[in-house]
């Protein structure tokens, strides 16, 4: 059964910088924050590359494990986390979180600690800053066919292009992308992109190549 959770996303801190003319050359600057909203502010590829530098760096390991990676767009304070299908150890990692929004574009991952494979810690990247692991409540299925080897997932490497992909296919105006869930699937990783509009919400899925897969309302 799908399991929603919400929280409530605002313009993040980027466009701030705006001149008080309200545009920035030929742009006009309510159609300039639209677009960086549609963008997901921060949710760009290089938000789960400094995570996983990070990471890589702290375990000793070339490329971490992960069960969960939640990426959340700046200012997230209104988002929907909603699947298609979604496994009970998603379900978990949603439910194990006190508070998903964020002042700035984080990383979430759920990390195999590569010392003690059957040990699950959970780790948050935001600011270019790695903090230190809170150990996860490990249940059976959890390490089951869920873990994948985040450098497997060269959809993160494209992450603007999905993001641009997903807030189209929704067919929603003025749609924004406000996180993206990584997890594993059966014998496949799925990157779903979840948009919000002031009419609607929908998410869009694609594989761990990112090839898109399917969009669908919610």
């Amino acid at each position: 059964m799908s399991r929603r959770r919400w929280g409530r996303w605002v313009l993040g801190p980027c466009v701030v910088a705006l001149t008080a003319t309200g545009c920035i050359g030929a742009v006009d600057r309510a159609d300039f924050e639209q677009v960086v909203r549609a963008r997901g502010g921060g949710l760009v590829a290089a938000l789960p590359a400094g995570a996983v530098t990070a990471l890589a760096d702290r375990l000793g390991v070339a490329d971490p494990e992960a069960t969960v990676i939640l990426l959340t767009a700046p200012e997230s304070e209104r988002f929907e986390i909603a699947m298609i299908d979604q496994p009970a150890h998603v379900t978990r990692f949603l439910g194990d979180g006190a508070g998903l929004a964020s002042r700035n574009a984080t990383a979430r991952l759920r990390i195999r600690d590569p010392r003690r494979p059957d040990q699950l810690d959970d780790y948050t990247y935001t600011l270019g800053a790695l903090g230190e692991p809170t150990p996860v409540r490990v249940y059976a299925g959890d390490l089951t066919d869920t873990a994948f080897a985040i450098g497997e997932v060269s959809a993160l490497t494209r992450l603007e292009e999905l993001v641009d992909t997903s807030v189209t296919r929704s067919g929603l105006e003025r749609a924004s992308a406000s996180a993206v869930l990584v997890h594993r699937s059966g014998a496949n990783v799925l990157v779903t992109v979840n948009v919000t509009a002031p009419r609607g919400a929908a998410i869009a899925q694609f594989d761990a190549a990112g090839t898109f897969l399917r969009s669908q309302r919610i």
